[in-house]
């Protein structure tokens, strides 16, 4: 046998031995083959199924999307209608504030010259009220003044009728003497005239310096006042009382008749008519 059909037979030998090598490993790869086919057809029909369901759950969710994008671009159109109203409010609403403010700033100028006119008649008020006050004071003083003059009056007048009575009756005495000479009758006789003697007029009363006799309205009738004070308290005949409310002057009262513990006069210098509980006093 020659060397190269030896080494074509050991070549052959070689060649068998890989070839049933690569048949066993073909064979072994197969069965794994076949089994992971097996096994990753097995997992293809359940990616399907889940892809199947999954496509189920993705339609549904699109759907749901949809339904949601549809509701959304609905509720984005009603947002969008009430921001167009809500600007347009707001545009009004700037535009009356705009007047208002105009409004309030003429109501203002218009209040600045109501008050200066304010101020101003405040204080003509006052000082017509201070005049008024003075005048009142004034005239109060007057009132007095002429009250004294006219009791002063009175009692002159008192004192004329009763001299013109006494001068009466001296004429008419004068007038019994003679007829009483001519008749040749005594001196001596008592004479007795016909005019009654008359007794000189007493003043008006004034309440003493420093005095001050107070009391209450207790009663009105018309122009005629009763008191709450009399004789007890010092009161007489042709006092005058101030009638006041609080710091109002109301009018006078001059006393007419007294009783012990009462007197009643009329107005005099009436301002405003008293009530009952006002305040009487001499002074003021």
């Amino acid at each position: 046998m020659s060397i190269l059909t030896k080494i074509v037979a050991v070549l052959l030998s070689v060649f068998s031995l890989l070839l049933a090598g690569m048949f066993v490993v073909f064979v072994g790869n197969a069965n794994n083959y076949r089994q992971w086919y097996e096994e990753e057809k097995t997992l293809n029909i359940a990616l399907q199924a889940d892809l199947t369901i999954k496509g189920e759950q993705y339609n549904v969710q699109v759907n749901k999307c949809a339904e949601l994008d549809k509701k959304m671009r609905q509720e984005l159109q009603s947002l969008e209608a009430g921001k167009n109203q809500l600007a347009y409010d707001l545009h009004k609403s700037e535009q009356l504030a705009q007047k208002f403010q105009a409004d309030a700033d003429s109501w203002k100028g218009v209040m600045t010259g109501f008050e200066q006119s304010v101020r101003i008649l405040q204080a003509s008020l006052s000082q017509t009220q201070g005049q008024l006050d003075k005048a009142r004071t004034q005239g109060i003083k007057d009132q007095k003044e002429l009250n004294q003059i006219t009791a002063d009056l009175y009692e002159k007048i008192v004192q004329l009728q009763s001299l013109e009575a006494e001068r009466r009756r001296l004429l008419e005495q004068k007038k019994e003497l003679e007829n009483r000479a001519a008749a040749g009758g005594a001196y001596a006789q008592k004479v007795i005239p016909v005019t009654p003697l008359n007794r000189t007029a007493s003043p008006a009363a004034i309440a003493p310096a420093g005095t001050d006799v107070k009391g209450l309205v207790v009663e009105v009738q018309q122009n005629l006042i009763t008191l709450s004070v009399g004789s007890a308290d010092g009161v007489k005949e042709r006092m005058v009382f101030h009638i006041t409310r609080g710091d109002r002057f109301l009018c006078d009262v001059i006393v007419t008749n007294v009783d012990i513990n009462r007197c009643a006069g009329v107005l005099d210098l009436i301002q405003q008519s008293p009530q009952v509980g006002d305040t009487a006093s001499t002074r003021l």
